[in-house]
């Protein structure tokens, strides 16, 4: 990782929450994680549906799985194809 990488990593974490608003992270379209989840909606290896304060992510792909969920955060991974935020 390069110093401005490195940089830029720092300060995201230093940014302050945005009014409810869920933080996405995705690793390509391999992986994601939903912090600020109110829990999952719907789930499938094909469909995976997450409430957030304000809006509903859905993830669609192949061999998706709920790889670990907690209180407030998720991360999903499989072959994701498409992502879509429904208000």
């Amino acid at each position: 990782m390069s110093k401005n990488d490195s940089q830029k990593k720092h300060r995201l974490h230093e940014l302050p929450p945005m009014g409810g608003t869920p933080c996405i992270e995705f690793s390509g379209n391999r992986e994601v994680v939903i912090e600020g989840s109110k829990g999952v909606l719907e789930y499938s290896t094909g469909c995976i549906r997450v409430n957030t304060a304000g809006m509903i992510v859905t993830l669609s792909g192949r061999g998706l799985n709920l790889r670990c969920i907690s209180d407030s955060a998720l991360i999903i991974d499989g072959f994701i194809t498409d992502v879509a935020f429904t208000v």
